[in-house]
């Protein structure tokens, strides 16, 4: 089986894209005599009403929109299937990071069999990159992005008099201050232990690289300075109770968010939205976003991402043709792209989608619940900040596991945070091993 490796060139912001052409290009045509029916996984809040629109384009082709909240489970559920040969939906929502570990189970149906490579020059160039990565086959087609910046309560805030925090020392300093004001009840922030991407996403700020192509084979650094100095950073606020550990997406993680005991956090371009379709009506106008804090008072901001997805087609599909459709249509059409962007936060990976009114619209989610926030202006500043040499290896998804292991040791007291990256950076290079890769 072909081993695929998908780089990172990130785009430089709304700006620079150079949008000359149409949101919505010429999408496939579809067989009107045929009734098709398509289940599509994926974890995008609203998205049963967004293919609404297209149902009405396409009469023929209904769509059972399954959600099953996204993460390792999901992962895991899908993986299964493509290996058993049997169970597995038409169409998918993955993440780049995970991308290039079902592209090596074989189940992904090369889409450029259905003209997708005709639909490249719609994308942010970065983003076909990690869905093409031989510029040949096409294993999916882009969704969004996930530059990372800071959301926080402005209430809190402003009730425990803190400034937004510009460093992480500032931050360090606010959390304190907010938990010994609040006498403990109340966190400045809540570390997701169970989420590698994110915990890199900070250190992808830092510089910091996990994975790179040597040659034929890798280099692998986990245990890199900047993953040190970050897990070192929150481990120390952790063991204080400074900052909170509740589960990421969590119905415990949406009810501290809600009732302001946890006062902000850092998350993709994509978050906010998970925000609002989560939080709804509660907390709605008091939440804000700023820019990632820096190390370096007065440095350029520098950023990281975090997720940023896309669809794949699985062999299994009946109708491979009509789900390639459905998901070019998906993430090129300014209907969906509109509607995605405010049920679902999703940072558009279609380069025109990017341009659309509705994305700087402050009286729509997710602007609206960020209190009429122009929040797209942040990450796209946030987005320019972006180290753009970035690799994800084929076994991240076994990286992604084993990182909880050793964060749950760490919390726990019984490995320090360079201890846990050690324990990572082996481990996870064993498998990688084993499992036939050449890596050191």
């Amino acid at each position: 089986m072909k081993k695929v490796a998908l780089s990172v060139t990130l785009a430089l912001g709304i700006s620079a894209l150079g949008v000359s052409y149409a949101a919505d290009p010429a999408f496939p045509k579809a067989d009107a005599s045929k009734k098709v029916t398509l289940e599509v996984w994926s974890w995008v809040p609203g998205l049963d009403k967004t293919v609404a629109a297209f149902t009405k384009a396409y009469p023929n082709i209904s769509v059972k929109v399954v959600n099953l909240g996204g993460g390792p489970n999901t992962y895991t559920k899908l993986q299964t299937a493509l290996k058993a040969g049997s169970g597995a939906p038409d169409v998918a929502q993955i993440e780049y990071g995970f991308l290039p570990s079902f592209a090596d189970t074989g189940g992904l149906v090369d889409l450029s069999k259905y003209g997708a490579n005709d639909y490249k020059k719609y994308f942010v160039p970065w983003t076909w990159g990690q869905v093409s990565p031989e510029g040949s086959a096409v294993y999916a087609i882009p969704q969004d992005t996930g530059p990372f910046a800071m959301v926080y309560r402005d209430d809190v805030l402003k009730k425990y008099n803190v400034a937004v925090p510009k460093t992480w020392a500032q931050y360090a300093t606010a959390a304190s201050t907010v938990n010994q004001k609040s006498a403990g009840k109340v966190k400045l922030g809540n570390f997701y232990a169970t989420f590698a991407p994110w915990f890199m996403a900070l250190a992808w700020a830092d510089g910091a690289q996990f994975f790179k192509r040597d040659g034929d084979g890798w280099v692998q650094t986990l245990n890199n300075p900047s993953a040190k100095k970050v897990l070192n950073y929150w481990n120390d606020m952790i063991k204080k109770g400074d900052v909170s550990t509740i589960g990421a997406f969590s119905a415990d993680y949406w009810n501290a968010t809600g009732a302001g005991t946890v006062a902000s956090n850092f998350e993709a371009a994509w978050g906010p939205g998970g925000y609002a379709g989560s939080m709804k009506d509660k907390s709605a106008g008091l939440w804000r976003a700023a820019a990632l804090p820096q190390w370096t008072a007065g440095s350029t901001i520098k950023s990281g991402n975090w997720g940023g997805s896309a669809n794949v087609v699985s062999t299994q599909s009946k109708n491979p043709k009509e789900a390639t459709l459905f998901a070019l249509w998906l993430n090129l059409s300014s209907s969906a792209i509109s509607d995605n962007w405010v049920n679902g936060g999703l940072f558009p990976a279609s380069a025109a989608g990017l341009t659309l009114p509705v994305l700087h619209d402050k009286t729509k989610n997710p602007s609206k619940f960020f209190g009429s926030q122009d929040i797209s202006n942040v990450y796209a500043q946030a987005s320019r900040g972006v180290n753009v040499n970035f690799q994800w290896a084929p076994w991240f998804p076994f990286a992604n596991d084993n990182f909880n292991k050793q964060i749950d040791l760490m919390i726990k007291g019984k490995l320090t945070p360079d201890q846990a990256l050690d324990a990572w950076q082996a481990e996870v290079m064993a498998d990688a091993k084993k499992e036939g890769y050449t890596v050191k």
